[in-house]
């Protein structure tokens, strides 16, 4: 039987191509992807996507415009100001991030001082409440390409948590691409983070900081100097 679904597979798309169309099992374009029928390729991956050809499923086969070069799309977060950037403050997360400067109140953890500039983003595990605090981008339409996402983190304490990058669509349930769990090495330094974000097409990006538990008392993660810029890393 599956010999038989096969062949007719194979028949059909002769039969296409033999019609002068355009089409394989998969995108003939580089990089392409199988769209949606009754969609054109840029209502489906975003602008500067065009039709370049067919699927076996007669489905557009979508790929880029490669005859239009798209500027670079950067987004910064240096906590310099109170003005909130493209990483906001969760309206439902548990708990918010504290923006601080210098020594975090507790002795002994967090950083010096900030990665870049003077101000940074921090939670502290020794607070009464349990849970995590959330920067996320869902409130940014952001084009859907790849995206590379880099910044400065810092986790020092005997009882930290986790700090998780999550990632997808906005409309569905994100998955975690990226996590540190407890006291990194060489707690006292900054470290640099880089993240390759696949294509998405209504992308949104969180930061998230846990706590171990209500119990945890000797402990800060720390987050600085976030870039977020269109393409590959």
């Amino acid at each position: 039987m599956m010999k038989v679904c096969c062949l007719i597979v194979i028949i059909i798309c002769t039969i296409y191509l033999t019609n002068g169309g355009l089409l394989t099992g998969q995108c003939l374009a580089s990089n392409g992807k199988c769209g949606t029928k009754g969609l054109t390729c840029e209502q489906k991956f975003g602008q500067g996507w065009i039709k370049k050809g067919r699927c076996c499923n007669k489905n557009p086969c979508c790929g880029e415009d490669e005859s239009k070069v798209k500027p670079e799309i950067n987004y910064s977060c240096g906590f310099e100001t109170t003005v909130q950037c493209i990483f906001r403050q969760k309206s439902l997360d548990d708990f918010d991030y504290t923006r601080g400067s210098g020594f975090t109140p507790t002795v002994g953890t967090g950083p010096n001082s900030a990665a870049e500039g003077l101000w940074y983003m921090y939670i502290e595990t020794s607070t009464a409440i349990q849970g995590k605090a959330v920067l996320t981008t869902e409130a940014t339409n952001l084009q859907a390409c790849p995206w590379c996402l880099s910044f400065q983190y810092h986790m020092k304490g005997k009882t930290l948590g986790t700090l998780r990058v999550l990632a997808g669509d906005k409309t569905s349930s994100l998955s975690s691409i990226w996590e540190k769990t407890e006291e990194q090495p060489n707690p006292d330094s900054w470290k640099t983070a880089t993240i390759s974000i696949p294509l998405y097409s209504n992308l949104s990006i969180t930061i998230e900081a846990s706590k171990r538990s209500a119990n945890a008392e000797w402990g800060d993660i720390a987050i600085d100097d976030i870039t977020l810029k269109s393409g590959t890393c």
